[in-house]
């Protein structure tokens, strides 16, 4: 390659990355949008979605997302409660006690449905994480899901480090 040809492929290789082409003006409010608290809209369809889920399970309609939105829920939920105290925490606790018992009936069956303790302990949990979001931020809610995840890999580490042994 003569002299000629590399000015020119770094001229070309300039070209393509223009760093202030690619700033977007609204990316600054970012982090603000992130720390506010939801407003009543956001948290409504959050809670909605999360409540339409858990309504489709009751009614036998539900499918594995609707299961995974509503468990991902209760783990986001105990995360947040786990400060607020025992009996916060004991209230998802035992809504995550009866998905757990759903989703083992579900891989025996292969139907998903609540049972007498789903019935009456997942609604609880569903008004205690309206009110998380009703006072929680997308920064809040974003970290504790990133908890849930390290906690679930943890304990798959664990799992798998026992099945080893």
């Amino acid at each position: 390659m003569n002299r000629a040809q590399r000015r020119a492929s770094t001229f070309k290789r300039s070209q393509r990355y223009d760093r202030n082409a690619r700033v977007e003006p609204s990316r600054v409010l970012t982090p603000i949008l992130m720390s506010r608290t939801f407003d009543e809209d956001e948290a409504a369809k959050i809670s909605v979605d999360t409540r339409l889920a858990w309504h489709r399970l009751t009614h036998g309609e539900g499918t594995e997302p609707d299961f995974d939105l509503l468990a991902n829920s209760s783990n986001v939920c105990l995360v947040l409660a786990e400060p607020l105290g025992e009996l916060a925490a004991e209230t998802v606790l035992r809504a995550q006690d009866a998905l757990r018992s759903m989703q083992a009936r579900y891989h025996r069956t292969g139907r998903l449905g609540p049972d007498a303790a789903a019935l009456s302990t997942v609604p609880e949990m569903l008004d205690l994480y309206d009110q998380f979001l009703a006072h929680g931020s997308p920064r809040v809610m974003t970290d504790a899901l990133e908890v849930t995840v390290k906690r679930m890999r943890m304990q798959q580490q664990l799992e798998s480090s026992h099945a080893s042994n």
